[in-house]
């Protein structure tokens, strides 16, 4: 199959790029300024999700399209908002869907999109999954919790923070993750594509088991032979701090996210895992493997 993928030169669609030609498809990746090394055959078009014209270029020929793009942070002044990049590029990818005449979406989203969420991360996010839903294409929605893999910015961040030996948790780091391995999320993306009976479905992804924000720093420390010491980190003055600073890409946290650390990120996707027919890796297997990383 001849596939568009946008979001292709990402953390998560450089696995799904290969995968996809691992799997003996043929793929399109949709580059904006990044520059991205793609396995032999993989064809790119430079365009932007926020240009139609650009996506219905890359959409020529094929049969579906796999949308990945999206922030987790705003930066307003550049133009980098949640409403932007993930409700209006994601209707400018159904748009070329139609006009292009193809029938298969699988979307990317993020578990715990909901219409109420306090987050406007979650909010967005629901948003366009109710695009792809409405659309009347053959489609898939995957809500994954945190995806850990080799190239993912979170263990990139907490290996660099740990290398300062003392690492302050906020909230005691009691929040709970059920984090999901990168090879687990592009398998999900693969079989959705080959196989009809997994679409016309939102399936939530999750790891088989549930850390606190504290345990988890301590399964990577310990993967990493790094010696940490872990104090909690009072919640309320970090929120005030990141109410005037969140706005600068230094400055660690913000303010929907630590929203999203309340509600946590933890699923059961028993139903997706047996639909497919295969069991996800533990984080503690992903984080064996990212040693030497």
């Amino acid at each position: 199959m001849r596939v568009f993928v946008t979001g292709a030169a990402g953390f998560v669609g450089s696995h799904l790029v290969s995968a996809l030609v691992e799997a003996g498809h043929q793929v399109v990746a949709l580059v904006h300024e990044r520059p991205a090394t793609f396995p032999p055959g993989v064809e790119t078009v430079k365009g932007d999700v926020l240009d139609v014209n650009s996506l219905e270029k890359g959409a020529e020929g094929c049969q579906a399209v796999i949308h990945l793009v999206g922030i987790i942070r705003e930066f307003p002044s550049n133009g980098i908002t949640f409403q932007r990049l993930h409700v209006e590029a994601t209707e400018n990818v159904v748009r070329a869907c139609q006009e292009k005449g193809i029938s298969i979406l699988l979307h990317m989203s993020a578990l715990g999109a909901r219409p109420d969420s306090k987050a406007q991360y979650h909010r967005t996010k629901f948003a366009a999954e109710e695009l792809v839903r409405r659309s009347g294409l053959d489609y898939a929605v995957f809500q994954p919790s945190l995806i850990l893999g080799p190239g993912s910015q979170f263990l990139t961040d907490m290996r660099r923070l740990m290398g300062l030996r003392f690492v302050g948790l906020v909230g005691g780091g009691r929040y709970k993750f059920q984090p999901v391995a990168v090879t687990d999320v592009v398998r999900a993306f693969v079989l959705a594509l080959e196989r009809k009976e997994l679409r016309g479905e939102t399936w939530e992804l999750c790891g088989p088991w549930v850390y606190t924000l504290k345990e988890l720093l301590e399964a990577m420390a310990q993967a990493w032979g790094r010696r940490v010491v872990f104090f909690p980190l009072p919640r309320g003055p970090l929120s005030l701090a990141a109410r005037f600073l969140d706005r600068f890409s230094w400055f660690p946290v913000t303010r929907e996210q630590m929203v999203m650390l309340e509600d946590g990120s933890v699923c059961d996707s028993g139903a997706f895992y047996s639909a497919a027919g295969f069991v996800p890796r533990d984080v503690e297997e992903v984080l064996e493997v990212l040693k030497e990383v």
